[in-house]
């Protein structure tokens, strides 16, 4: 009996080492991969400053598995200019779900998004957007007016005309839009702002590329207020000829295209940190009408009325003196056909819109590299005779402003996840597509598209897009 006693401890005591051996290495196990969690989220948050670092609008949602890691980043705007970032990392042990959870605040601080108030970060089911349309005349109070351009910029809606049916009608408009889906007029341009081609805003002041061939640059104050205009001339002091056609603005300088102009350079880089006096820093000749323009970091990207160069990049590290790097020919078998529209810059890709031409290709997209452009994909709207009149890039979706002279056009989103396989998600029509121009003018705040639209009789519409 002693001896079977003895036994039956040894047996307990043995099982007892073994549990509590198994026990010990179970929480290990679990420690080793708290850590491998911990360090995969703050690889994540490191990941995210990285892309921001080169450009705000890479930081986005993502997602991924590493292992028996789920990994998830959750990007969210927190204000103007601030994302909030939440890392986590979940995995399966000991029947239950762990979880490592990080989060910080990520703020652009390089300005690598420029005045771009648009959220990166997708939200809600675009293949099915909510779409209201507005007579721009109602909103304005005022009579038919063509609209040319527009920009939203920090809860105001800023929008330039470039015809009026009454001559005496305000040319530049300001809307609230911290409401998004109920526009409201709070304030328009007294007579001395003239009609425009273009506009750029930011914090204090609008600056408008005017069809005025006396003062093509004219800057208002973010109320509409006339603060000062700039008349270019060239170096003997004779007039330019031709009107302003496109702007851009980035810390304290105006890039202003002009038309073709026989006198004067088209790329025209003016120094606005005195507003009340602007000064030519630096000029760049073209050759050709500079229908858009996007400066980011040292460089301008130019999309010209030139068909055998669309694309012209411009080295403006020093504004006095820009030099040339590269151009790019989209159909090089296509002399005299088709030009340049417009051209947006995400980190080091650029997405280019052009001139209908038949059989050919409207958007495309490029790799930028110092004097490297290498096309990565295009897409063509199947035959309908449409210029891609604007873009607007938010993570893998591309919204192309379609437009015409005079048969209409749409609102067309492309996913462009896989550049060489570029699929239409969604077509959006716009008011008085029948006859009418289509899409003019387009820009984005937060999870809201601003489209402009003008029919055949040159009446406008604002149209305001967003997806829930």
């Amino acid at each position: 009996m002693e001896i079977l006693l003895a036994m039956t401890v040894a047996v307990f005591a043995l099982a007892g080492a073994v549990l509590v051996a198994f026990g010990g290495q179970s929480l290990d196990i679990g420690t080793a991969q708290n850590s491998e969690a911990l360090v995969l989220a703050k690889e994540m948050i490191a990941d995210r400053q990285a892309a921001a670092a080169g450009d705000f609008r890479l930081v986005n949602s993502a997602a991924a598995q590493t292992g028996i890691f789920t990994q998830k980043t959750e990007v969210s705007t927190h204000s103007f200019f601030t994302k909030k970032i939440i890392a986590s990392v979940s995995w399966d042990f000991g029947g239950r779900r762990q979880n490592v959870t990080l989060q910080t605040l990520i703020s652009d601080w390089r300005g690598t998004a420029g005045n771009d108030t648009c959220d990166s970060n997708l939200s809600g089911d675009w293949k099915n957007p909510q779409v209201e349309h507005f007579d721009f005349a109602v909103l304005s109070e005022t009579a038919s007016s063509t609209i040319s351009g527009i920009d939203a910029y920090k809860n105001k809606l800023y929008v330039a005309v470039e015809d009026t049916s009454i001559n005496t009608d305000p040319t530049l408009f300001i809307f609230n839009i911290l409401d998004s889906k109920n526009l409201s007029l709070y304030q328009h341009s007294g007579n001395d702002i003239g009609k425009a081609n273009a506009l750029e805003a930011d914090d204090d002041f609008i600056y408008l590329a005017t069809k005025s061939s006396v003062n093509q640059l004219q800057i208002a104050d973010r109320n509409g207020a006339f603060v000062s205009a700039l008349e270019l001339k060239d170096i003997d002091g004779d007039d330019c000829k031709k009107t302003g056609s496109s702007i851009f603005y980035k810390d304290n300088y105006v890039y202003l295209g002009l038309s073709e102009d026989d006198v004067c350079p088209e790329l025209n880089i003016i120094n606005v940190q005195n507003r009340d006096s602007p000064i030519i820093a630096g000029r760049f000749e073209v050759g050709a009408k500079i229908n858009g323009i996007y400066v980011k970091g040292n460089y301008a990207y130019l999309a010209t009325a030139d068909s055998n160069r669309e694309l012209i990049i411009i080295d403006i590290t020093n504004p006095s003196a820009p030099t040339f790097v590269a151009d790019y020919n989209l159909l090089p078998d296509r002399t005299k056909w088709g030009y340049g529209k417009t051209v947006k810059i995400i980190g080091d890709k650029i997405y280019f819109g052009r001139t209908y031409i038949d059989n050919s290709p409207e958007f495309y997209l490029f790799n930028h590299k110092e004097s490297s452009v290498d096309l990565l994909g295009s897409y063509s709207d199947n035959g309908d005779p449409f210029s891609v009149n604007d873009i607007i890039i938010r993570d893998n979706l591309a919204f192309i402003l379609a437009g015409s002279a005079s048969q209409g056009g749409d609102l067309r989103i492309l996913d462009i996840a896989d550049p060489g396989n570029i699929v239409e998600e969604k077509i959006v029509g716009l008011p008085g597509e029948a006859g009418g121009r289509g899409g003019v003018a387009m820009d984005c705040e937060g999870n809201y598209l601003y489209v402009a639209s003008v029919d055949g009789q040159g009446k406008s519409y604002l149209s305001v897009i967003t997806a829930k």
